[in-house]
């Protein structure tokens, strides 16, 4: 047998080219990769039509591990935040403030991101009811009444709520739990302990499944477009502009005017004195990178206490997520469009109750909104097939979500700073 000489000679230099691709690749953040396998994923459903099925399989392990990861997320997430509270008792009147205002936001938020999918219904171009799922539709079953719905969500049979995957029955046990170890105090202290080491091996499990996200992204994606072609990606877009115009409308409508009537911050004043807090928030996608700029724009443009605004804009990332939580309630909506769920009221008010308690507890997890995603979608029975589609157009959405979740940071810490005294302020609080 002869030996090809070229063989010889370019077969190392292909391996050589496809390490440094891979090197590449993995050096990516998850949202260019995600990116990419959103690109990739349209060009090989659409080149490969109805044979595009053969990835069906990827997609639905990646659909899931969104499952699996969904419960013991959320439910560790709210205990360590509910037990974080205690810590924060040393400014009960700022923190009981903020409190309520962070519930009111959120509540609007939720009502307005509810409201505007209503009325532009942006997934019912196209209807994918007929795909083959893993988990059946549920939205459709019975409704109940309100008072039903309210009395349900208290959970009879914890073990019961975690079995058969009730995510607001687990959530209301959480927050019930969290209180009870705090309320116990220092006996209890083993069992605060053991609960953030707990969370640290959950949000661990969370970052290696979201690194699968690309992977399971770009097969649902390719499968979806080889079923259906391009006519999938109006509603898409559509989505996007729901959600834009829903955090623009909270601005306008409740941040601006709340801050004018209450404090006499005008809406010039705000908007000039948070711009540069806007900006990185929008560019990053990232409170937490946002977080020195919001802080000096608290300070220095906005003359806000140090300790006051030091203490809530780190807190309200966490806790005051307005953007996130309209994305969420949009994005729940248009997968019911595009699965033909028909929601009644009570399921309306599932999807908010479980949106705003679980967007405040899975804030630090990796790739919070899809698992919050994933547990509004689940709480009424919607296929979190569709998760896959908003993944891809994640980046856009995240963008201004942030940048919404951010002015509510500083809308909510003005507020309180400029309706707080400063002699009322804890002196623990003057480092």
């Amino acid at each position: 047998m002869t030996s090809n000489p070229a063989c010889a000679i370019l077969c190392p230099r292909k391996k050589g080219v496809l390490m440094t691709l891979l090197k590449k690749w993995f050096a990516l953040a998850l949202w260019k990769k995600i990116t990419l396998a959103l690109v990739l994923g349209i060009a090989v459903g659409i080149a490969m039509g109805s044979d595009a099925v053969v990835f069906k399989p990827i997609g639905l392990i990646f659909i899931h591990l969104i499952q699996l990861m969904v419960v013991p997320v959320v439910f560790t997430a709210i205990v360590n935040a509910v037990i974080s509270m205690s810590s924060a008792q040393k400014m009960h009147v700022i923190w009981v403030k903020a409190l309520c205002i962070y519930a009111v936001s959120m509540g609007v938020a939720a009502c307005l991101g509810l409201v505007m999918a209503i009325v532009l219904h942006p997934g019912t171009a196209v209807n994918v009811a007929h795909l083959h799922l893993t988990n059946p539709v549920q939205g459709t079953a019975k409704p109940m009444s309100v008072v039903d719905e309210l009395v349900n969500i208290v959970p009879s049979n914890p073990v019961q709520a975690f079995a058969s995957g009730n995510i607001l029955q687990i959530l209301v046990f959480a927050v019930l739990l969290g209180f009870s170890i705090n309320f116990a105090g220092k006996p209890a202290q083993p069992v605060a302990d053991l609960f953030k080491s707990f969370s640290h091996v959950v949000f661990k499990f969370a970052g290696i499944v979201m690194g699968f996200a690309p992977y399971g992204i770009f097969a649902l994606l390719a499968w979806v477009l080889g079923e259906f072609g391009l006519a999938i990606l109006l509603p898409l877009l559509k989505f996007v502009f729901v959600v834009y115009l829903s955090c623009t409308l909270l601005v306008v409508l409740y941040y601006l005017p709340v801050l004018f009537v209450l404090v006499r911050v005008s809406p010039g004043q705000f908007i000039r004195s948070i711009f540069p807090a806007m900006v990185m928030a929008f560019s990053t996608s990232s409170s937490a990178a946002t977080l020195p700029t919001s802080m000096r724009c608290a300070r220095e443009n906005l003359g806000l206490n140090k300790n006051i605004s030091g203490f809530l804009l780190p807190l309200g990332a966490t806790l005051n997520l307005n953007g996130l939580t309209i994305y969420i309630v949009t994005a729940t909506l248009f997968s019911a469009n595009l699965f033909g769920v028909h929601l009644g009221l009570s399921q309306y008010i599932t999807i908010i109750l479980t949106t705003i308690l679980a967007a405040i507890g899975a804030a630090a997890v990796p790739g919070s909104a899809l698992i919050v995603m994933g547990a509004a979608m689940s709480s009424v029975g919607i296929p979190l097939t569709g998760i896959s589609l908003i993944a891809g157009v994640d980046r856009l959405n995240d963008m201004m979500q942030t940048m919404t979740n951010v002015m509510g940071d500083l809308y909510a810490t003005t507020l309180v700073a400029k309706t707080t005294p400063d002699d009322e302020v804890h002196p623990h609080v003057h480092h």
